[in-house]
């Protein structure tokens, strides 16, 4: 949406915001409540609510690192906003990516969660892939990470969207 196109639907929001996801007749919203549905609806979540927690825990852990991130582009003081990438990069960064390292060892270092595919790992490879734009070094100390998202790139329908989607910011 354009901006203008987003003010003319923003009242009628329940949130004022995006994203929105109209499935089967319900509107919800809030990105994290919309791709949790979506991983309980195609299978994506775990088998059980142990694995349904540990999927959760790895997409909070990278929420935390994220959460830094926008702090970053939302600050407004040049100086403070440049500190602040400094230790994004530099502490915040590295030390989220060894301890989700540690975790997928610990899970088997397939996935994060039994051995299959869920949206924790879909979520950790939507995130780095913003830093490998500008950093395409970022994993190189990660490489059970590094081989995790890229199985995940050669699945068919990921490869597909990677190659024809369009460049945003997020």
């Amino acid at each position: 949406l354009t901006t203008e196109q987003f003010a003319s639907v923003k009242e009628k929001l329940p949130y004022s915001q995006l994203p929105t996801l109209k499935y089967e007749g319900e509107l919800l919203c809030q990105s994290m409540t919309i791709a949790r549905y979506l991983a309980n609806e195609f299978g994506l979540a775990g088998k059980n609510n142990a694995e349904n927690a540990q999927a959760d825990e790895v997409v909070d852990a990278v929420n935390d690192i994220f959460a830094a991130r926008v702090a970053v582009l939302r600050e407004q003081d040049d100086a403070k906003k440049s500190e602040m990438m400094r230790k994004l990069l530099d502490d915040t960064l590295p030390n989220g990516l060894a301890q989700l390292e540690a975790r997928l060892i610990e899970r088997g270092g397939q996935f994060f969660v039994g051995n299959n595919l869920t949206w924790a790992d879909l979520h950790l490879h939507a995130f780095v892939d913003i830093f490998k734009r500008n950093n395409p070094e970022v994993l190189e100390v990660y490489p059970r990470i590094k081989d995790l998202l890229e199985r995940i790139e050669e699945l068919p329908n990921i490869s597909k969207w990677l190659k024809s989607r369009p460049d945003t910011v997020f």
